[in-house]
């Protein structure tokens, strides 16, 4: 593995796993680009010489452009994009209103679309990696994920797209598939089902999903900055790299279809 310094350009960088992978990698030795539309989130990296603080909404292609011309200010290219931002956003699917998903996708997937496309001249330079943030429910779906776990498959498909074609360019593109981590993210599955739980058709059912939540696991972020520090510099990554998933979900990506469903509808 090259251990030699990189450029690279975080975004979701204020809070969260965004923190975590902009921290372990300023530890580290590579150079940061922290993004954010929380410039207040971003102020915490002021002190630290090796992390670039750029304010950048990812639904907001002016505001894009007008980040690429700050990197531009930084650095002549770009090692590594690590599209992080994200939000989550939950609830029955035939209960969710249009906006929330048009908001979760605008956010999940095109944010990611919108970001890769503007900085593809500044990777191109470097022959840079693109590491796209997914999750363990971009291969599985559950119940009141669905809006959420839409996106994730969303992000699995550009990943393999992009990465199927910047294979032409000698560039690489990798998928990091996190699982139950200790972020606000929790907090936020709470605020999103209490939403819509009032008058739900699924009301007892969502309900259940509060112990489920209360006995998950939730691993540290850093595991997860780790893995991308190995996405960044190792030589030949693997395409996937799955983070502290959750051993009973994931062996449900094996049962037939019929048999999940069952498990599902029993523990949930």
């Amino acid at each position: 593995m090259k251990n030699s310094s990189k450029v690279v350009l975080v975004t979701g960088a204020a809070h969260g796993i965004g923190q975590a992978i902009t921290e372990y990698l300023a530890s580290k030795g590579d150079i940061v680009i922290a993004s954010d539309c929380d410039e207040e989130g971003l102020a915490k990296f002021d002190c630290d010489q090796k992390i670039h603080t750029v304010v950048m909404d990812v639904t907001d292609p002016k505001n894009i452009e007008e980040a690429v011309e700050v990197v531009k200010g930084i650095t002549e290219g770009v090692d590594c994009l690590v599209n992080n931002a994200g939000l989550f956003i939950g609830g029955p699917l035939v209960e969710v209103e249009l906006v929330d998903f048009e908001k979760i996708f605008d956010v999940n997937v095109l944010g990611y679309v919108r970001v890769t496309k503007a900085f593809f001249p500044l990777l191109k330079a470097r022959k840079g990696r693109v590491v796209n943030m997914s999750s363990e429910v971009g291969r599985i779906a559950f119940p009141f994920n669905g809006p959420y776990s839409m996106t994730k498959y969303s992000v699995e498909a550009f990943t393999d797209s992009l990465r199927r074609e910047f294979m032409f360019l000698d560039m690489k593109v990798i998928a990091i598939q996190p699982g139950a981590i200790d972020t606000s993210l929790p907090e936020k599955t709470v605020e999103s089902y209490q939403k819509y739980l009032k008058d739900s058709e699924f009301e007892t059912e969502m309900s259940r999903v509060w112990k489920v939540l209360g006995k998950e696991r939730y691993a540290d972020p850093k595991y997860v900055a780790k893995k991308v520090f190995k996405a960044i510099h190792k030589r030949n990554p693997r395409r996937r790299y799955r983070v502290k998933n959750n051993k009973q979900r994931k062996l449900l990506e094996f049962f037939p279809e019929s048999w999940a469903d069952y498990f599902i509808k029993k523990f949930i």
